[in-house]
């Protein structure tokens, strides 16, 4: 059964999805991600102003209205991510948290993540950081018999307005480097531009290192939209899977 793709980068507060009913609960592997992320909000109002002057005699005066407002914030902590298994459709079952050194700390969140990078997540924030590191987590993400020529596969769907295409490198013993470029339409006419690298473990199947650069454009209103850049960074710090070995 096919599922819509769910747009993957931006930060998310998410209404209670439909997760799998029978969502494995006994947690099977732990990984910790070093991360830091640095986000640039650029806000712009064209529209021409028109306001009181007050006073007695009072009345209007209008200017150009262009605007522009920048805000720029950064962090860095770390990404729990709690597996708990392998639905029968694929959908690999995790709860992710972060715990950041500043203001960006979010409780854990059920999600489940299918080897197509579609995520679907229950209720609560998933930040952009924490997404970057889940979407790549399926056992099944990197399959090497799916590559063509030239060591690219795609995924997406132009229903949903999604496009994503990754081009594997060359190994290194178990170490594969893969970069992708993703294509979003958003709703209200947004869109979102972003590139990565990842350095995927095909003998853990996981990733072990990832850098995301992310533009988001969104429209806040008739000519006002805002421009987010999301600098990202994560180092796996830390797999119980390993450490049992």
């Amino acid at each position: 059964m096919s599922r819509p793709f769910a747009c993957a980068f931006i930060a998310l507060t998410l209404a209670a999805a439909a997760l799998p009913a029978a969502a494995q609960q006994t947690l099977q592997r732990r990984l910790i991600y070093d991360f830091s992320v640095g986000v640039q909000n650029d806000t712009r109002d064209t529209n021409s102003a028109v306001s009181n002057s007050g006073g007695p005699n009072g009345g209007s005066y209008s200017g150009t209205g262009d605007t522009s407002y920048l805000g720029v914030a950064s962090d860095m902590g770390t990404i729990d991510v709690d597996i708990y298994g392998v639905e029968p459709d694929g959908g690999l079952v995790l709860k992710v948290g972060e715990n950041g050194r500043s203001n960006r700390n979010n409780a854990a969140v059920e999600c489940v993540v299918y080897p197509t990078t579609n995520v679907v997540c229950g209720q609560g924030v998933v930040t952009p950081e924490e997404m970057a590191i889940i979407r790549t987590l399926s056992p099944k993400f990197f399959d090497p018999s799916a590559l063509d020529a030239k060591r690219h596969w795609h995924e997406g769907s132009a229903t949903a307005g999604v496009s994503l295409d990754f081009t594997a490198g060359v190994p290194n013993g178990t170490l594969i480097p893969i970069t992708a470029e993703d294509n979003e339409q958003l709703p209200h006419d947004g869109t979102l531009h972003a590139t990565a690298t990842y350095t995927y473990d095909m003998g853990k199947t996981v990733t072990t290192q990832v850098k995301d650069y992310e533009t988001l454009r969104r429209q806040n209103g008739p000519g006002e939209y805002a421009d987010i850049v999301f600098d990202i960074t994560a180092t796996l710090a830390t797999d119980s899977q390993t450490a049992k070995n």
